[in-house]
């Protein structure tokens, strides 16, 4: 599998600080279990952020100070040891998503939004007042013209689409803010389907479009 599209380094980056929302986390780690070369950028940054940590001058604590912090590392639950990512077999979904989507694709219990737009929205991911949900998108049909409120990450996990930045297959991902105007359409035989992270709605272009929001929720 190649990739094409992939994450600005800035995502990157706030990926692994931790100072990446949940759904946007869980995007780009799906990402990466498609992407080597964007786990050897995820080990580089996490390398580097800890070289600038360690060239930090020590500051002089107040009073109490390594007291009071010591008490919030106590309370603190002990963090899992990481797994090392790994390649995904070229038949399945990233690892990532299982405790999400339990029986795959075909176990999705899919919304109808307009005829040939159908998504599932993953319930309890944190994404500030966006949404993470998949998108399936049948093949020829157009998503509206559109931006965004301010951030997005799509990627796809089967099919393929176009717009105006691209074509985006198996495996890319879409890292886009609300500088980005784009009008998708699923450009083969079979249904795109992606998984997507919003941080607020979308913003369409068309008044028809604007009127139907409401109802289909994105």
């Amino acid at each position: 599998m190649r990739i094409y599209h992939h994450p600005d380094d800035s995502t990157v980056m706030a990926y692994g600080a931790g100072a990446l929302g949940e759904g946007f986390s869980l995007v780009l780690a799906a990402h990466m279990e498609y992407c080597p070369r964007c786990r050897t950028r995820l080990a580089e940054a996490e390398a580097l952020g800890g070289e600038l940590l360690s060239e930090l001058p020590p500051v002089e604590m107040s009073a109490g100070g390594f007291a009071n912090v010591w008490e919030r590392v106590q309370a603190t639950p002990a963090a899992e040891p990481s797994k090392p990512l790994r390649p995904l077999p070229d038949d399945g979904l990233p690892a990532v998503l299982a405790p999400y989507l339990h029986g795959g694709l075909d176990a999705c219990r899919w919304r109808s939004l307009v005829p040939g737009i159908r998504q599932h929205v993953l319930n309890g991911v944190e994404s500030s007042r966006g949404s993470v949900r998949l998108l399936s998108i049948a093949p020829g049909i157009t998503i509206p013209h559109h931006t965004h409120g301010r951030g997005e990450l799509t990627l796809v996990l089967k099919g393929s689409y176009v717009d105006e930045i691209g074509r985006f297959q198996r495996g890319d991902l879409a890292d886009m803010d609300a500088s980005v105007q784009h009008q998708p359409v699923a450009d083969t035989d079979e249904p795109c389907i992606c998984l997507i992270a919003t941080d607020q709605r979308l913003r369409f272009f068309g008044v028809f479009s604007r009127m139907l929001q409401p109802l289909i929720g994105i």
